[in-house]
Order: C-alpha cells, then structure tokens, then sequence
C-alpha cells in the first residue's frame, strides 16, 4: 500500500518558475522568439529553497538551469531552449525549437508562434525510501521516458508596451515511470503576460510587468512587478508571486555597447513561514548581438568613392 500513496501523491508535473521572467519570455512563449529584432544568448541557474537539507540525504532542493538563443532573420523568429530541472529523485529535461512569424500591425509587431521538442522526465529509485522493503510496486535503477511536447503563442510588441498569451504542453504527454497504478501527466499550462515601458526623463525608465499562470485545475497563479533602469545600464526591481515570495532583483549592462547583461533574483519565500530554508536565488548571464543580415549589401555611393 506504500507504493500506491507513494505515485498518487508525489506524481503532478509543475512547471518551472522563473522569477526573472520578463527577461526570458521565450521559454514560455514561443511567439518571443526574434523579439526586438535582435540574436540573443541567455544561461539561467535558480536554485528553489537554497540550503535546504533532506531529512535522510543531503540535498533535495530544486535546481534549474536553462540556456535559451533567439533571433530574428527577415519577417521570422527562430529560437531554441534547453533546459534542466530536478528536484529529490525527480529530473526533467527538454529541447525545444521554436518558430515565430512576425507582421508589422499599427504601431508595433505581432508574432505568432510554435515550438516543438522532446521532454524528458526519469526518477531515480535509488534514492527513495520505501516502507516496505522488496515492495514490488518500487520500482529500481532510474526509469525515465520521452515524449513529443509542442507549444503555442501570439505576441504584441511596440515600443511602448508588450502583450503575450501563450499555451504548453498541449499533447498532454502522460509518464508511467515504472508503475502500472498511476501516470504522471504533463499538464497543459496557459500564461498570459505584458508590460509596459515609462520614460522618466532622460535618463530613466520605469517598467511594470506581470504574469498570470493557470492549468485550470489548481488556482491561478499570479506574479508582477516593477523594475528601474538608469542610463540602460543599471537596473534594479521587486515583485511578488502570489501566496509564495517577495522578490528582490538587479543587475547590470556591460561592455561599451551594453550587449553583455549580467543579472540576479532573490526570492524571500512569505507564504509558507514553515519551510526549513524560506529563500530561493537565481543568476542570468545574457549576451546581444545584432540581427543577422541577408542579401547584398547597400551600395554607399559617394563622389570620392564612385566608380
């Protein structure tokens, strides 16, 4: 009977958060891709409830990593993300390419958009505790299957202010992992999300951002902000994700060009006052380049140089 409450209880598929989401919105919301017109590169780490000590084994915290590259040739958005989650003996990983086709509407951009990949999800026996040693419904070893997952979005960008409404995991992809009783379904998640840009004089701007997440099975999940940007270089934000933290960010454009962004999150978990460790942290390392180009180049014609 252990192994029965063991996979219907602990089996849910959640989907991975970000706290520094505005600044990532491709990983979900395919239509992001070829944002700004430009090619960006993005590594991320987050580690959920650093410190945190399982009461057997050391460690069980989730971790994060994602690498994320978009760019934009022409009318179109190409973008690719990989990431890796794990959490206790549960991993989950996935490869997505995305594709965005982007059409000029009144005074900005809208971008329709689809990814398509592989996801992965394994658990590792080894490392759980059965009540009951030789309990056949335990499985050994790491078992872990994969499946075809695609995603969808739209996009609306101007200078001024951005809109996303996106949807993931459509196929509903269902693991076994091993056990016959129960199935771990990867869920469909629906974000919607925007922002606006405020100049503050010369030097400043002011951006408001927020995100609603839903499954339509368990409640709505809502997180927003605002974050300051001196000079297009320093940055500074706090937002709040509803009934779970308060959340301190900043960071930094370097080099002459600012195309080197370098940038953190501290989470201070306030909705549970009983977790053992009640912060989360996470960096962002991003880099800019200019869109690619194709075609023949411009001819400057000019009276020293024409002939």
């Amino acid at each position: 009977m252990a192994g029965v409450l063991l996979f219907s209880c602990t089996y849910a598929q959640q989907p991975t958060q970000f706290s520094q989401f505005q600044l990532n919105q491709l990983y979900f919301n395919p239509a992001a891709a070829g944002a700004d017109a430009v090619t960006r590169l993005q590594v991320i780490h987050r580690t959920q409830y650093a410190g945190y000590q399982g009461t057997f084994d050391a460690g069980g915290a989730p971790s994060t990593q994602l690498f994320s590259a978009s760019t934009a040739i022409k009318n179109w958005g190409v973008g690719f993300t990989a990431f890796n989650d794990k959490i206790g003996a549960w991993s989950n990983q996935s490869f997505q390419l995305a594709g965005a086709y982007r059409l000029a509407l009144n005074s900005g951009n809208l971008a329709i958009g689809a990814s398509a990949g592989l996801y992965r999800s394994a658990i590792d026996y080894n490392i759980l505790r059965a009540r009951d040693d030789g309990d056949p419904i335990i499985g050994t070893g790491v078992v872990g299957e994969i499946h075809p997952d695609v995603s969808i979005g739209v996009r609306y960008e101007t200078a001024a202010y951005y809109v996303g409404l996106s949807a993931n995991h459509l196929l509903k992809s269902e693991y076994k992992l091993g056990s016959d009783l129960a199935t771990n379904p990867l869920i469909p998640v629906y974000y919607l999300n925007g922002g606006v840009n405020l100049e503050i004089g010369y030097l400043f701007e002011v951006q408001p951002f927020a995100i609603v997440k839903s499954d339509f099975s368990s409640p709505i999940a809502i997180e927003g902000g605002v974050m300051g940007t001196y000079n297009q270089r320093y940055w500074a934000g706090i937002s709040y994700r509803s009934q779970d933290a308060l959340i301190f960010m900043g960071g930094i454009n370097l080099m002459s060009n600012q195309s080197l962004r370098l940038s953190a999150a501290y989470d201070l978990v306030i909705g549970s006052p009983t977790l053992k460790t009640p912060t989360s942290y996470e960096v962002m390392l991003s880099y800019r380049l200019p869109a690619p180009k194709f075609g023949k180049k411009t001819i400057v014609r000019t009276p020293r140089f024409r002939f």
